[in-house]
């Protein structure tokens, strides 16, 4: 699988792409692009996904502040993960902004590219207003001889995956069914910097503090089960409200780990919540807190 950033004239030939932003690659995303995958296969093509950077959405309506479910880097990674021969990153400009939806497919799908067929989802729309509905796009398929296949929405326990609707689940805290609807973990990617020290010195449980992309959505404050390289951790998220501080701090414990992480950048995968954050009338008690946080971990 290889990266592909402004692809130029005839660097591919005849792909069969997966359009999208394709944000938290959910199981919505993921049924567009395998059936892409699986159709390029059937046919002998290569296949990829088209996303785009920055999110349309920060172009759009930048007072909006939108949070990502997954930086540029972590949707890579998962677009790989599902077998397409190349992820093509398109850089989204005001000037791809005032495009209409003719001017994009004509420019870029059929002269740059020379699609063979374009999977996109139920919902999506392209061009300037988002009048590229569909509809529209499989007219124009007909007139550049190229392929529109329309994915249904996928629902779990009659709820629509969208990528609104698990940002919405992760900042209330209902992280189970956010996971569903992914069906993969969330990762936090992040470079370990130094901290206060609370987290060994006072507690007697050392942390990783990561500092993450601000533009990435973390998930509501609470007590976390994780992954780091395939080591348990538990992982902080909130504002350590019982030594009085309020700014936000995402902090790992590797279970029975003793190297040294400053400066390392770490993928956490996050899998289930444990508890929400609280507020202890002491020290001691946060500490028994702790222990039973990863007891409970370590049967898990």
């Amino acid at each position: 699988m290889k990266i592909i950033r402004h692809p130029s004239k005839g660097q591919l030939h005849r792909p069969v792409v997966a359009l999208g932003t394709f944000d938290g690659v959910h199981l919505g995303h993921r049924r567009v692009i395998e059936a892409a995958v699986a159709y390029a296969r059937k046919i002998g093509a290569h296949s990829a996904a088209i996303t785009f950077d920055p999110h349309p959405q920060a172009i759009v309506a930048p007072d909006r502040g939108l949070k990502l479910l997954t930086t540029l880097a972590e949707r890579e990674a998962l677009l790989a993960e599902l077998g397409v021969d190349s992820v093509i990153v398109s850089r989204f400009t005001p000037q791809l902004r005032k495009l209409s939806y003719r001017q994009y497919v004509e420019r870029y799908l059929v002269k740059k590219l020379g699609v063979r067929a374009v999977f996109i989802g139920y919902d999506y729309a392209l061009g300037k207003g988002r009048s590229g509905s569909a509809t529209a796009l499989k007219k124009l398929g007909e007139e550049h001889g190229f392929e529109v296949h329309v994915i249904p929405p996928v629902k779990v326990r009659g709820r629509i995956v969208k990528s609104g609707l698990i940002r919405e689940l992760l900042c209330g805290g209902d992280f189970k069914p956010a996971y569903t609807l992914l069906d993969h973990p969330y990762r936090l990617t992040g470079k370990v910097v130094k901290g206060k020290g609370i987290g060994g010195r006072v507690l007697g449980f050392p942390t990783a503090n990561l500092k993450l992309d601000p533009g990435k959505l973390i998930p509501a404050p609470g007590v976390y089960c994780g992954l780091i390289d395939g080591r348990k951790c538990a992982v902080n998220i909130g504002f350590q409200p019982t030594f009085g501080k309020n700014v936000q701090l995402v902090e790992a414990h590797l279970l029975d780990f003793s190297g040294r992480l400053l400066g390392r950048t770490l993928a956490v995968d996050l899998y289930c919540r444990l508890r929400g954050e609280r507020r202890f009338r002491e020290v001691a008690q946060l500490k028994v807190q702790i222990k039973k946080d990863i007891a409970r971990l370590r049967r898990m």
